[in-house]
């Protein structure tokens, strides 16, 4: 693994962790919320495998990443292009994972031609999407609803999170995987797994500022900054999602699936964190779009 600080135009330090192969093809790694860079090690090994290179920056108050006020995923592309720029990187594609995607899919928006495939995994589209949020667990969509319209109530209930993180980070994580579904309670058994989570937890709670960050994330999945119908015609987003999800519910995907240009589905047994499990199909499927295999 290779970690750079990268300065940003706005005068912003940008907490950047490499993973798979050094000198493969380039992919931006998306993470999702509650989350950092080490979620890019769910598909690292296979990445390298496949001769990618995963870059994957921590969001604003996530580790080392300097906060910054954003109104929309699309505020986001600007970071892209200077990670991009001082890495010299002219293309690359984007992956998505769960609240990671409207940044995949904004990166996709704005620079178009840049981007070489899109994936989506366990992806969180935007909440106003008729039946999105069905299946989800009723305490998330109600925190979900309640956080993403009043700012203020989502950052004092981060904070009390934070808090109980902070007093005993093994108890909370315990505690939170019995809101999981069972694909992901029986998956989190494994210690390298919960201990990899655990890291996630410590770059938000511990290294990065917490509340203010995850916050602004809630908001942001109202207004991603673009219209899904307008993202390219001629680009396939291909998603991936657990049957059996219910943080991100599989009606989510079946949502994407509808409305996006031109969307590639597959529905995988698993919970949210199926992507574990699914790396080699993963990696496999994007593997194929570079090569020319399949479209």
């Amino acid at each position: 693994m290779v970690n750079t600080l990268v300065a940003l135009r706005s005068g912003r330090k940008l907490d950047v962790q490499e993973y798979g192969a050094r000198a493969g093809h380039p992919a931006f790694f998306f993470h999702g919320l509650i989350g950092s860079h080490h979620q890019a090690a769910y598909v690292s090994e296979q990445a390298e495998q496949a001769g990618l290179r995963i870059i994957a920056p921590n969001r604003p108050g996530v580790g080392r990443s300097e906060f910054a006020v954003r109104g929309s995923a699309r505020d986001a592309v600007s970071d892209v292009e200077d990670v991009a720029e001082a890495l010299g990187l002219e293309r690359f594609s984007v992956i998505g994972i769960s609240g990671g995607a409207p940044y995949a899919l904004a990166t996709l928006a704005d620079l178009r031609q840049r981007v070489r495939t899109v994936t989506v995994i366990s992806g969180m589209g935007p909440m106003q999407l008729r039946g999105a949020l069905r299946g989800m667990d009723y305490r998330r969509r109600f925190f979900l609803e309640a956080g993403s319209r009043y700012p203020g109530l989502a950052r004092r209930a981060f904070q009390r999170v934070s808090e109980r993180y902070r007093a005993d980070p093994e108890r909370f994580l315990a505690r939170l995987i019995t809101t999981w579904s069972l694909p992901d309670q029986v998956l989190f058994r494994r210690r390298d797994v919960f201990d990899l989570f655990l890291q996630d937890l410590d770059q938000v709670f511990q290294e990065g500022i917490g509340s203010e960050g995850l916050a602004q994330e809630l908001v942001i999945y109202r207004n991603f900054g673009f219209a899904l119908g307008d993202l390219p015609l001629d680009q396939r987003i291909i998603l991936w999602h657990g049957f059996s999800d219910t943080i991100v519910p599989p009606a989510m995907a079946w949502r994407l699936a509808r409305v996006l240009p031109d969307c590639e589905a597959h529905f995988l047994p698993g919970g949210h964190f199926m992507a574990i499990d699914a790396a080699d199909q993963i990696v496999g499927r994007l593997k194929q779009q570079l090569d020319g295999l399949t479209p």
